[in-house]
């Protein structure tokens, strides 16, 4: 079976998902690593690769490509809730939180190539690659991403424009 048919078995019929049943999507998903690599973009717009490759009203599906010493910027998913898993490197994924207006980083974490990560609704994130080699990971999110905010680092003072 080729990607798009798990995607489409798996997340194809999900209505309005909780967290939970896109986790488990992901689960039954088979080993990806030869099954994503038609669908990893290099770079373009933005500093690293991304490729929606499924959508429907429900649930969007994107592979991103976040190479080596790349970050995206911080940002939230707007009124969507997601989850992804890491297929190729390692990713590190920074989680903040609001603090009187300003937003600070509440914590890190390395999430390895097989790993999950979940992104409940409201989450504010950065995810970056301090390794060598690229990172590739498969994002779901329901309902699809819409008005996505972005957020000022207040280390660097700087926002950047992406869309993760």
């Amino acid at each position: 079976m080729k990607l798009l048919d798990y995607i489409h078995q798996q997340l194809g019929k999900l209505k309005n998902p909780t967290l939970k049943e896109l986790g488990t999507a992901l689960k039954r998903f088979p080993e990806l690593s030869d099954l994503i690599q038609p669908f990893i973009t290099d770079p373009d717009q933005f500093p690293y690769g991304r490729n929606v490759i499924y959508l429907n009203e429900h649930v969007e599906v994107l592979v991103i490509n976040l190479p080596p010493h790349v970050e995206t910027a911080i940002h939230d998913h707007g009124q969507s809730l997601g989850c992804a898993m890491v297929v190729e490197g390692k990713l590190l994924n920074s989680i903040y939180r609001t603090n009187e207006n300003q937003i600070e980083r509440a914590k890190a974490y390395i999430v390895q190539k097989g790993d999950f990560l979940i992104s409940p609704q409201g989450l504010i994130h950065k995810m970056g690659n301090p390794h060598t080699e690229r990172m590739i990971s498969l994002h779901v999110y329901s309902p699809p991403l819409f008005n996505m905010s972005n957020y000022k680092d207040q280390q660097t003072n700087e926002i950047i424009t992406d869309f993760v």
